[in-house]
């Protein structure tokens, strides 16, 4: 079975410090996000940035690096968004950034 593409529900940009950009999902139309750099970064485990809507903090993002290259990885604490897989990639647009979501799938059941 062939595994189901991510929704972009939002776009950003990557700025001086983080990145800023806007979040589209049928319950949240044009709502400002940023992350912000985590300043309080001890150890490989701390969060990269913390995800700010206004001055609330509503998540917690690392950078990472695999075979598909660079991307963020999104942890919300918002309870108006769904559990699954947020990450944010890089678009062909200079400092474009687009943010996916991939809802989890079901562990399959063993045969």
């Amino acid at each position: 079975m062939a595994r189901k593409s991510a929704l972009i529900i939002g776009q950003f940009t990557k700025t001086e410090h983080g990145f800023t950009g806007k979040l589209e999902t049928l319950a949240h139309k044009g709502v400002t996000i940023t992350l912000q750099p985590n300043d309080d970064k001890d150890k490989d485990s701390h969060p990269d940035f913390l995800v700010l809507h206004g001055q609330n903090e509503i998540g917690v993002a690392w950078n990472r690096n695999d075979d598909r290259g660079f991307y963020v990885s999104i942890a919300f604490e918002e309870p108006t968004l769904a559990p699954g897989f947020y990450t944010l990639v890089k678009t062909g647009v200079e400092k474009g950034y687009e943010l996916r979501y991939r809802k989890p799938m079901p562990a399959k059941k063993a045969a």
